[in-house]
């Protein structure tokens, strides 16, 4: 009996009962029946290729019990036709003492031909089932673990010969890095000579120097502040402006006597312009942007050298509520003070 049609006859409580079939899909089974190929019966919806799998094994433990009990009866069958043929050739060797003998003879041959013919029949499968097909199956799998321990082997070696390059290449990186290290302590210690060059100059002139960074980051500062102001007028926002502008006025007073006698004049106008700007914010906010404008155009120039004026400004200490700190010295002949 073939496996379809062992599906396609079964009855459907025999079908719930096959193993890998659920009731669910034995009925599903069921209703779809007749299939015409194994492919058909495959394509059930749940039927997995596991579970199809384990239907055909037990199939074929079943093909194989029923046709182990098939060739029992037939042995049976043979058997009594065998023991029927040997009681009449007994009663002929009765009759017949002369054919006795030839007649055990040949019921030996035949009892010898019918071991023969079970041992080829079942006993070769058996034997081969039992036997030689597993050691079949573990000499392939040898074969296969041993090709693939091979291929493994190979890899190992492979990365084994990744892994000694590296090595190399590391090991000549580190003798480039120590020839770099000496290299680099030969040149630290012409450094550090150098260093020590210049800390004696430098302390020798680290003053003057420090003096002067100082004056340049305070007068640096101060025109920041100026430049903040400046925007602060163009957006009307003249509270913050004035806030700026006072800051700028007292850092840039600390500077008349610390900068050159060439920078004085024109920081003493800027002080200036900077205070009459303070003094007019917020009630003439553009008037105060053109004396902000002069003395941050005074400041970006570097407080060029200016003449000494008709009129000079004085500039008076900072207080804590600036005012209009601008008195002038007026000589006999000139009445304006020149702006630049």
């Amino acid at each position: 009996m073939e496996f379809l049609e062992y599906i396609n006859g079964a009855d459907p409580q025999e079908l719930k009962t096959l193993p890998g079939l659920t009731p669910a899909l034995a009925e599903k089974v069921a209703a779809t029946r007749p299939f015409a190929t194994l492919e058909d019966f495959s394509n059930v919806k749940g039927l997995t290729e596991k579970r199809l799998a384990t239907l055909m094994e037990d199939f074929s433990k079943k093909a194989e019990a029923e046709n182990a009990e098939k060739l029992k009866e037939a042995e049976a069958a043979s058997s009594e036709e065998i023991a029927e043929a040997v009681g009449n050739e007994v009663e002929k060797l009765t009759r017949k003492n002369t054919l006795r003998r030839v007649i055990t003879w040949i019921v030996v041959l035949i009892l010898l031909a019918g071991a023969v013919f079970a041992v080829i029949k079942w006993g070769i499968p058996f034997v081969y089932d039992r036997y030689i097909k597993p050691v079949e199956n573990n000499a392939t799998s040898i074969t296969d673990l041993a090709d693939q321990q091979k291929a493994e082997i190979a890899r190992l070696d492979g990365e084994i010969a990744t892994l000694q390059a590296r090595a190399a290449t590391l090991e000549a990186r580190a003798d480039s890095v120590d020839q770099s290290l000496t290299a680099l302590d030969a040149s630290l210690a012409q450094l550090e000579n150098m260093q020590k060059l210049l800390d004696n100059n430098f302390t020798i002139h680290k003053t003057e120097v420090l003096a002067e960074l100082t004056n340049q980051l305070t007068l640096t500062r101060g025109i920041e502040l100026v430049s903040r102001s400046r925007l602060y007028l163009s957006e009307s926002n003249f509270g913050l402006a004035k806030d700026d502008l006072v800051s700028a006025r007292n850092l840039l007073y600390t500077l008349l006597e610390k900068l050159p006698t060439d920078q004085v004049n024109a920081l003493k106008i800027v002080i200036e312009r900077l205070d009459m700007a303070i003094e007019k914010l917020p009630a003439y906010p553009v008037v105060a942007a053109n004396d902000v404008d002069t003395a941050w155009r005074y400041l970006v120039d570097g407080l060029p050298n200016v003449p000494q004026q008709a009129v000079t400004p004085v500039v008076l200490p900072p207080t804590d509520t600036p005012a209009a700190t601008v008195t002038v010295e007026a000589t006999a002949t000139v009445e304006a003070t020149t702006t630049p």
